[in-house]
């Protein structure tokens, strides 16, 4: 039930970003992104009160009465369904895209090359989970302290430089970097529309 909005990257990770309505957009950008993409997925701040599930796993939960955010919201009022507010999960994803920023290598029909690895072409195909990790009582301290944006006091966050470092050992051998003919496991060029190169 997240949202995904996908934002181009301007100056490599910065720790706190505005959304742009001029180059963000719900799908993979049209145009090469200079310093790679970014996507953003941001979930639901509304809760009924009551279910701690529901049988779609998302009527328990709404985005603010004002639609779904943009980007991150403090302030947005919750729905009379769902009146209580929880604290917003947002969470990035960046993509080094600059390698293939150059107009030339784009497809002739004037389609953009990116394709997720579920065959999608479009970048619609975004999903988020959130999985709760905190340790003792380090999620009720944010709350209490209303921490917002990257750093929050008394809470000890991770630099880029160490969770790039973060690594999984590949347990399939297939070629996943730069130009592909074809999708690793999908056998041809993915879901249609732009495609890969």
């Amino acid at each position: 039930m997240g949202i995904v909005i996908l934002l181009p990257m301007l100056h490599g990770p910065q720790l706190w970003r505005q959304h742009d309505p001029q180059r963000d957009t719900e799908t993979f950008p049209k145009q090469p992104c200079p310093g790679g993409i970014r996507s953003s997925v941001i979930f639901p701040i509304c809760w009924d009160g009551k279910n701690l599930d529901s049988p779609s796993h998302t009527e328990h939960i709404a985005h603010p009465a004002s639609g779904p955010a943009q980007f991150a919201v403090v302030g947005a009022q919750c729905p009379s369904t769902h009146p209580v507010k929880i604290p917003q999960v947002h969470y990035e994803i960046v993509w080094d895209t600059r390698q293939f920023n150059s107009k030339a290598d784009w497809p002739t029909d004037g389609s953009q090359p990116f394709v997720l690895s579920n065959g999608d072409t479009t970048g619609y195909g975004q999903h988020g989970d959130y999985v709760f990790g905190w340790q003792g009582d380090r999620l009720q301290h944010a709350m209490d302290n209303r921490c917002f944006g990257p750093t929050c006091n008394g809470l000890k966050t991770q630099a880029f430089d160490k969770a790039n470092k973060c690594t999984v050992k590949s347990v399939v051998n297939e070629d996943t970097d730069g130009w592909l003919e074809a999708l690793p496991g999908l056998g041809g060029g993915g879901g249609g529309g732009g495609g890969i190169r």
